[in-house]
Order: C-alpha cells, then structure tokens, then sequence
C-alpha cells in the first residue's frame, strides 16, 4: 500500500522502477516524494505558462523539450530553467539517453531537484511509468482464494478454508494452466478501471498443499505455470454439499461477486464425494466462454424456440 504523508499518498523518486535508468544527476534528492499517479511533459511550462506544472507529478523531458531548450539563447534558457525548477517538482526523467546540458543540472541542484536520464523512448516511457504509478497509488484490496489462468481467463477460486482450493488448483496447474496466486490475492483497479489480480510478494509462486507444505510451483512446473498478474473475469466459489439445499440445475442463476466496486460473474459450485473439481472447472470456464462469445444457453434456446407441444400447437404430418 502507499506510504501517506499528512494523508496523502507517496512515493520515493528512487524507488520508480523499470524505466531503464542509465544515469542520475543530483542523487542526493532520489527521495523526493512523487504523489501524482500521472507524469507530465512540461510543453508550454517551458515557455513560460506554468499554471499547469503539478509539484507531486514526475516530469517528463523528450526530445521536443530537449531541442527547444537547446535552440534557446543563454540567458533566455537560464530564466526559463530557473522559473520552471522553481516550482519545486519532485523529479525529471529524461528520455532516449539524452545528453543533459550542465546548466540544467546546476539549476535542478539550486531547487534540490534530481534529474534521471532513461534509455527508453518517450512514448513507452510514459506509458509504463503511467502503469506503475497507477498500480502503486490504485485502490487495493486483498482476497482469500487462489487466483489462475484458464484457458486465457482471470479465474479466483473462493470457498472456505479446508475445501480444496489449493488441491484442485495444483491439478489445474499440472493440466497447463498457470497460477497467479495462492490462498490469498491482491486486487487493484488499472487505468481502464479493469480490476487486476497479484500475489503478494512474499508469497509469489508459493503454493500450499496439505500433506505436501508450501512449494514452488515454479520451481517444480517451470516459468511457463506462473503469471504475474491477470484481470479477473469470474469468480468459482467452492461450498460444501448441502443435500438440503436446493442447487441450480439448469444454468439460470446469475450470481455476481463485487470486489471494489466492480460485479464480477461468479459461479457457486458444490463440493462433494466423486466430483472431479478440475474437471468441472474447465467445464465451468468453457462455458463461461461460450456464453461471453454470444451463444445462448439451452434455456434460452428453448424459449427462442420452443416445440410445437409447448406453443399449443400440433405437427402436421
């Protein structure tokens, strides 16, 4: 979770991670605090209109920065470096190994402000700084279940412990599917409000399995049947066999799960003596499948048509 400060969320400038740093200038304020889930570009901060330079957003200098900065005069550049490090923004990340001219180094150490020069290219550095940020500051929360890939769906199994969640997502994973993570999930919302699946850290690739302990299921499986994370798309809840209650036979119940907000389709399976809960689940996401793909269900067949007896008619022969 973020770190807060007066209530509003942080992160360290040293700790953004995966833009492919290849050189800091004035390293000693890596611990400026970014506390905008979104990076700017300068554009016209540059000229002088600095109304819409945000102090917690992390700046973005490309090469259109860079050049235009470059075909400025001495003192012209100077006033215009000074007016805009004056805003106190808590870092520049330079892109496509650019050469940062000793100038701006010097006025970026007068306003304690470091500067890091990436080998990325603007766009994809945007967009995966964008990525990570929106992670790092989205909403959260945390779920019991084993969260899997199957059959290219984001699939968290619920029910309560003791049941064989685990037990059944090991057979899951030795018939190829891929885990995410076990007994418990992190959840957050993307930028396009998709809710989003992870392990914790400390638990990633780990599995436990009475009888067996904690393994790794990438050690023993391979890279191929662990993912890092996976938009969730249903939500199998596993209860234990009640022959008392009455069961959905047909397929008309529609059951939802709401994590953050958002309904997730979810699918109550009971657990019994004989049943094969690999298998069923398979089954389950075929058909979870089927109906996303547009295709209707027996019911809903038979009601589009139905037979001549059940519309009070008679065939004629």
């Amino acid at each position: 979770m973020p770190r807060e400060v007066k209530g509003m969320p942080f992160i360290q400038i040293r700790e953004l991670k995966q833009l492919k740093i290849v050189r800091t200038y004035n390293e000693k304020w890596a611990g400026n605090l970014v506390s905008h889930p979104r990076p700017q570009r300068p554009g016209l901060g540059l000229t002088g209109y600095l109304k819409h330079i945000q102090a917690g957003r992390i700046q973005i200098f490309g090469k259109t920065e860079a050049g235009y900065l470059h075909n400025l005069k001495e003192g012209d550049r100077g006033r215009c470096l000074k007016n805009y490090f004056s805003l106190n923004v808590p870092g520049v990340v330079v892109s496509e190994n650019l050469e940062v001219a000793a100038d701006w180094i010097a006025v970026a150490a007068r306003y304690n402000t470091p500067i890091l020069v990436s080998e990325l290219h603007t766009a994809p550095l945007i967009s995966r700084l964008s990525a990570y940020l929106y992670q790092y500051f989205a909403r959260k929360i945390k779920m019991n279940g084993v969260l899997m890939d199957i059959m290219g769906q984001g699939v968290l199994i619920t029910g309560a412990s003791g049941i064989g969640k685990s037990e059944t997502a090991l057979e899951l994973v030795n018939k190829g599917y891929q885990l995410i993570a076990d007994d418990v999930a992190e959840f957050y919302l993307d930028s396009n409000d998709d809710l989003v699946g992870r392990a914790n850290e400390v638990i990633k690739n780990l599995m436990e399995v009475r009888g067996l302990g904690i393994i790794n299921i990438n050690d023993i499986f391979g890279s191929s049947a662990v993912l890092e994370e996976k938009t969730l798309d249903l939500v199998i809840n596993l209860e234990k066999w009640d022959p008392k209650k009455k069961y959905d036979r047909l397929g008309e119940d529609n059951l939802y799960f709401k994590i953050l907000g958002l309904e997730v389709p979810m699918i109550a399976l009971p657990v019994g003596p004989g049943r094969n809960l690999s298998t069923i689940i398979e089954v389950a996401v075929r058909n979870f499948l089927a109906k996303k793909s547009g295709r209707k269900t027996y019911l809903e067949a038979k009601k589009e048509n139905p037979s001549p007896e059940a519309a009070g008619g008679s065939e004629v022969k």
